[in-house]
């Protein structure tokens, strides 16, 4: 969402702390799941960081404009962490 539709409609969009969020949040998500993947000791508190980083991009986005598929996706992760965690 951050590559296409945040650019794509400017704005508040691409604020840069916005849009950081949403680079962060990419980010820890993938992180998260290698760490998930090849059973990382410490998988558990990297799921813990995640699901708190996506809490924050969830709320952030669902202050804009046509974000919903990425508040839900933003959720539903957030969830699924907390539960790894």
């Amino acid at each position: 969402m951050a590559m296409t539709h945040c650019l794509d409609e400017g704005g508040e969009h691409v604020a840069p702390q916005h849009f950081r969020l949403m680079i962060d949040c990419a980010a820890i998500c993938a992180t998260a799941a290698d760490f998930i993947m090849h059973k990382s000791q410490f998988h558990r508190q990297m799921c813990a960081l995640c699901a708190e980083v996506c809490s924050a991009c969830a709320q952030d986005c669902a202050k804009l404009d046509g974000m919903e598929e990425c508040v839900d996706a933003c959720q539903k992760c957030a969830q699924l962490c907390r539960e790894m965690a």
